[in-house]
């Protein structure tokens, strides 16, 4: 006689643990415990250090799905960059995450590809998720983005620009005034012979063509015109940089300066002038935007204007908490940058310095 198998009842599932177990293992009020979750920065360090103990012996997690009925919100916020490749949106992040997080918020990261049409069904999906705030980049958007911005209702802020612009505010710098002040300083060590190379292929990428009009109208000013051909338009990998300098030079050889609208760019540009034998700063300055980590590692340091992207991540943060409160906030927030001048620019050569056209910064 066979014997049937025995069947084992399931363990019981285990009592999820609530805020008034951990106040009760800590000996403080359930009002405690949610201020230690969601503004610890009021709470004493002494007091949240207890209570934060306690959360991770109980292994307790707040529960989401409640929390967003009662407060008819889910403590989410959406940003879409154009790509997570460049260290200076990944740095912006961070920071947007970290002070989020402060606060109980969660976010949901998308990347574009700077692609307009991408960045609408990511904005899509994001809404669909039910967030309660948008982060974006730049102010190139479609006009279907901005409507279905509208009819979700929820507050939005773009970054590293710092007009507002269809009716979406922003934090950011000027890019234009950057690369103006980059070229003007360029100008002030004798360079007269000019090339560019700019990521501006993509039409969502306004901050680089701004950055290129920053360079234009600061040698316009001094009645040096760029050709098209010293102009090289591209993407924004090393290897478009260092192909965009072999162009360059092939079409220009007496180039003494080279402007590039990211550090990307530049750092390609510096690696294959050191191929072509090239030496910078000696032969070719060269300049980049942004100042990630590496441009001060470089051999030589590059020059570069610096993007306070962490401050523009956590002024994101604060903008989207303080509307979704209903606190006043700003349309535009104009942040510094900084012209960072290292190694890869110097005078050029001295049979190549025109005396008239010597300047000094701030002539």
């Amino acid at each position: 006689m066979n014997k049937k198998p025995i069947i084992e009842p399931k363990a019981r599932q285990q009592a999820r643990v609530k805020i008034e177990d951990v106040a009760r293992k800590a000996n403080v009020s359930p009002a405690t415990v949610s201020r230690v979750l969601n503004h610890p920065e009021i709470v004493r360090p002494e007091l949240r250090d207890k209570v934060m103990r306690h959360i991770a012996d109980l292994s307790y997690t707040r529960d989401s799905a409640a929390r967003a009925l009662k407060s008819g919100r889910m403590r989410t916020i959406g940003v879409i960059v154009p790509t997570l490749a460049l260290g200076i949106f990944a740095e912006g992040v961070e920071a947007l995450q970290n002070r989020l997080s402060e606060s109980g918020y969660t976010l949901f990261i998308a990347n574009s590809q700077y692609d307009q049409r991408r960045e609408l069904q990511e904005l899509q999906s994001l809404i669909e998720r039910g967030i309660d705030g948008i982060v974006l980049v730049g102010g190139s958007h479609g006009r279907e983005l901005r409507a279905l911005i509208e009819q979700a209702a929820v507050p939005v802020i773009t970054t590293y620009v710092c007009k507002a612009a269809g009716g979406i505010p922003a934090i950011g710098i000027d890019n234009e005034g950057a690369t103006r002040d980059m070229t003007e300083y360029l100008l002030g060590l004798g360079h007269v012979r000019f090339g560019v190379i700019a990521n501006v292929n993509s039409p969502s990428n306004d901050r680089s063509r701004a950055r290129l009009e920053g360079i234009q109208r600061a040698l316009t000013k001094v009645e040096i015109p760029l050709k098209p051909t010293q102009i090289i338009r591209t993407d924004y990998s090393l290897v478009q940089g260092r192909n965009a300098l072999r162009q360059l030079l092939t079409d220009h050889p007496d180039t003494t300066a080279v402007v590039c609208t990211t550090d990307t760019l530049a750092i390609g540009a510096m690696a294959e002038a050191r191929k072509m034998g090239s030496i910078v700063p000696a032969a070719l300055s060269i300049t980049g935007f942004d100042d990630v980590e590496l441009a001060a590692q470089m051999d030589p340091p590059l020059t570069t204007i610096s993007v306070p992207a962490a401050e523009i991540g956590r002024g994101a943060a604060d903008y989207l908490i303080n509307a979704i409160a209903g606190t006043p906030v700003p349309r535009s927030v104009l942040l510094p940058y900084r012209l960072v001048m290292r190694s890869s620019t110097a005078p050029p050569r001295s049979g190549e310095r025109p005396a008239r056209r010597q300047r000094t910064r701030g002539q």
